[in-house]
């Protein structure tokens, strides 16, 4: 059976074994198998935190080399962007020529986003460019996320309440797989 990362910051939540076990469920019942990651190997002397960290970025990077794709889920976490684990997930997946695709459980732009974070109005720069607080540029090509994302990848978006947790656009992103790497 093909095989997909399930990328993503569930993995922080307070329920995320149960969330990767709906995924793999959901994955199972169409034919793939998903390699959530906190199901992956951690070596048993890893006792230090940076040890241990090591040891997790090790076990995902194997698991991302072992999919057959990756599915991301690219809602914002922590801030107006994705999570930047998830993000250096996908880019590493895009560079070994997987499949990715994402879902984003929030609809609207990256810089509308970074707009409420800013807490005001944006300035410009001399060009008439936004710029943030602290005067940097804000990207505003009208995408979800960082153009390094939605440039490389299919990103499915809808307006979900439960943020993190409705798999709706994980069940988009599952169906056009089907498309794209049949099981």
């Amino acid at each position: 059976m093909k095989s997909i990362y399930l990328a993503g910051p569930e993995v922080f939540h307070a329920d995320a074994f149960a969330l990767g076990r709906a995924k793999q469920a959901l994955c199972g019942a169409v034919g793939y198998v998903g390699l959530y990651p906190l199901d992956g190997a951690i070596e048993a002397d890893a006792t230090e935190p940076r040890d241990l960290a090591r040891s997790i970025y090790r076990s995902n990077i194997g698991m991302i080399r072992a999919a057959d794709a990756v599915i991301a889920n690219l809602t914002p976490f922590r801030g107006p962007g994705a999570d930047v684990g998830t993000v250096f997930e996908v880019g590493f997946a895009v560079a070994l020529g997987k499949t990715v695709l994402g879902y984003r459980n929030v609809v609207g732009s990256y810089a509308d986003r970074v707009r409420i974070w800013n807490g005001a109005d944006f300035g410009g720069d001399a060009d008439g460019r936004p710029t943030d607080r602290d005067g940097l540029l804000v990207e505003d090509f009208g995408f979800g996320d960082n153009l390094m994302i939605d440039a490389a990848i299919t990103v499915f978006e809808h307006e979900a309440a439960a943020s993190l947790t409705d798999l709706s656009g994980f069940t988009a992103c599952l169906k056009r797989l089907q498309a794209l790497l049949p099981p």
